[in-house]
């Protein structure tokens, strides 16, 4: 991909500096350390002035001029970057050409709008509702009865099982599982606690819904209620090898990171961070506008709305900061708190 200076400069509605480079070519993005001739770099947090005036990028895009640095001055540097980004990712994965690969089964009774593309070694099943312009991509498999809305696109090697729904502009990437039944069993001895004659699989009628502008990261999983759906609302963002159990709801706007996970009927209400490797247990909830914090383990209770936590169990974060600041300082300190609380002991026994 390569543009000139000017023409970035005019895509971006911004003013360059440097006329004399006009013409020079730009190949690629870089960061201000690591960007040099032939890159285009931007500086949109002031804390990294500094190292803009000894970048060797062919241009910087910022809001105020650079001293000895050619510039594209712009209103807003990190709307120009994820304008550019977008621009080049387009350009480096084109979108599939409609229509069915000679190597994809889709089934007569599935229903594809205009413009869908489904790659080689896809599969659509039967009664299966796929919107316009929605991306199968190769290997990707699609069950009975979803829905797909418009736009999506579903990667390679993605699982869409029987009767999920998913909204428009939605993206599943690759190894995603979205439908599996949720786990259910019960011991066929009648108690829990005796598994010496098998356990029967409790049927999940259930299913998955996910709404529109949804992200479902690499080898995430989603599963099915046995009766309830599992609901996952508008613009959520759930990232790599997240599990989200049966019954689950993660609200909108809400963010789970790699590795988090969800026990059965647990509840992430809107706008809220899950950041990675936290565990949220059975049937609790993440209240409105928190951030439960990498590690962190929701197990014995529910998070009110607004709060920040931490820790295993859960506490309040700057509670868990000071506790791990306490306890880091333990090992040299144990010594001593040996001995005093032993002179105490034996000062209360000579007293009594």
């Amino acid at each position: 991909v390569e543009f000139p200076v000017g023409a970035v400069a005019q895509m971006l509605g911004g003013e360059l500096l440097a006329p004399e480079k006009a013409g020079a070519i730009i190949r690629g993005v870089g960061s201000l350390d690591s960007g040099g001739p032939g890159d285009l770099a931007f500086l949109w947090n002031p804390e990294f002035a500094e190292q803009a005036k000894t970048t060797q990028a062919e241009v910087v895009v910022t809001a105020q001029a650079i001293e000895g640095v050619p510039c594209i001055l712009v209103k807003d540097p990190q709307a120009a970057m994820l304008m550019v980004l977008q621009q080049v990712y387009g350009m480096r994965h084109p979108a599939p050409p409609p229509g069915v690969h000679p190597k994809a089964h889709v089934d007569e009774q599935a229903i594809l709008g205009e413009g869908v593309s489904v790659g080689a070694t896809a599969v659509v099943e039967a009664e299966a509702s796929i919107g316009a312009g929605t991306q199968i991509r190769p290997g990707a498999y699609v069950g009975r009865g979803a829905k797909i809305g418009k736009k999506c696109v579903i990667h390679p090697n993605a699982t869409i099982l029987e009767h999920v729904e998913i909204g428009d502009r939605t993206q599943i990437w690759s190894g995603a599982v979205i439908g599996k039944d949720g786990f259910g069993f019960v011991p066929n001895s009648g108690d829990r606690r005796d598994l010496s004659k098998g356990t029967t699989r409790i049927p999940q009628i259930g299913t998955v819904t996910i709404g529109d502008d949804c992200e479902v990261g690499a080898t995430a999983t989603i599963a099915r209620g046995a009766l309830d759906n599992t609901v996952i609302e508008d613009r959520v963002v759930i990232d790599d090898q997240v599990f989200i159990a049966h019954g689950c709801k993660v609200e909108q706007n809400s963010v789970m990171l790699g590795r988090s996970g969800l026990s059965g009927r647990a509840k992430v209400e809107k706008n809220t961070y899950v950041m990675g490797g936290a565990c949220i247990g059975l049937g609790r909830t993440i209240g409105e506008g928190s951030i439960v914090g990498s590690g962190a383990v929701v197990i014995y209770s529910s998070v009110a709305p607004g709060s920040e936590v931490l820790g295993a169990p859960h506490r309040p974060a700057m509670q868990e900061r000071r506790l791990q600041v306490v306890l880091s300082k333990l090992p040299e300190q144990f010594p001593d708190l040996r001995k005093r609380v032993k002179r105490l002991e034996k000062k209360l026994a000579d007293q009594g």
